[in-house]
């Protein structure tokens, strides 16, 4: 039984298609650890399935998602083969509430990956967008499970806008790699982002948020602006950001002092003073 979906994609003229051994190879990973589907409905749906079945799939990574999933099940754009999109698969001690922090862990990675490979400046914005210059750039998603010993499984989902030229992208303001560095290997790139990933949650699950908090702060987009909280579609909190807590939870600066946003939509206006 396989858990990947759909036929066999021809790609464009002129990209090079995933190849799942290079990246395998580049990783230091067994055979099998590493899988390239064609099509997917989304790489977390399908690893989760994966690994149901028993299959020693840790890092899915595909060419199209007929289904990519973004917060709140938003969909993902997800155009053949012009995009990064993956997920690995991770188990945590701890209980799924005590990992809040996981998407600011997983954008905070694939950041300094970018950042590391092709010399662009990618920001943060809680919880879990990367952006260039105030465009989105790519996003996280997390999805757990507790099993039966109370330890914690983890699908944590990347995907990343690489050349959208051409084509019509998501409906707010957005950019792409290929905007700002020009051709890039998706294959080595994928490789970068991975391990940086690996690197990052083994060490906050050795010391929590507390590992790359400050690291995560130096990227946050919304320090200092006015910012408007949207919870279950109304309105709600107003204030200034003031980072994120030792939770991974957004801090709010109100009239009426810190309030600490756990959920939520969060929109920005002007940038104040970060001092």
């Amino acid at each position: 039984m396989t858990a990947g979906i759909g036929p066999d994609l021809a790609l464009e003229p002129g990209l090079i298609a995933l190849d799942e051994h290079r990246i395998g190879t580049a990783l230091e990973l067994p055979d099998g650890a590493v899988r390239v589907e064609q099509a997917v409905d989304s790489t977390n749906s399908c690893l989760a399935r994966y690994r149901d079945e028993g299959q020693p799939v840790r890092v899915l990574l595909a060419e199209y998602q007929s289904a990519g999933r973004g917060r709140h099940g938003r969909r993902w754009l997800s155009p053949p083969g012009r995009g990064l999109y993956l997920s690995t698969a991770w188990s945590f001690d701890q209980p799924p509430r005590a990992l809040g922090a996981l998407s600011l862990v997983a954008g905070l990675a694939a950041a300094e990956a970018l950042e590391q490979q092709l010399a662009v400046r990618v920001g943060l914005k809680w919880p879990n967008d990367l952006q260039i210059d105030g465009r989105k750039l790519g996003g996280c998603l997390v999805d757990l499970a507790a099993d039966r010993t109370g330890k914690t499984n983890a699908i944590i989902g990347i995907g990343i806008n690489v050349d959208f030229r051409g084509l019509q992208g998501p409906d707010q303001p957005w950019t792409d790699l290929a905007a700002h560095a020009g051709f890039i290997d998706r294959n080595q790139l994928a490789a970068c982002v991975i391990k940086r990933l690996d690197q990052e949650l083994g060490r906050f699950q050795q010391a929590g948020f507390a590992a790359c908090a400050a690291r995560w702060a130096g990227r946050d987009v919304l320090f200092g602006r006015e910012l408007a909280v949207i919870e279950s579609g109304r309105p709600g909190l107003r204030g200034r950001g003031a980072g994120v807590d030792a939770h991974g939870g957004l801090v709010v600066k109100t009239n009426q002092g810190n309030r600490v946003v756990r959920t939520g939509e969060v929109s920005q206006s002007i940038r104040a003073d970060r001092a």
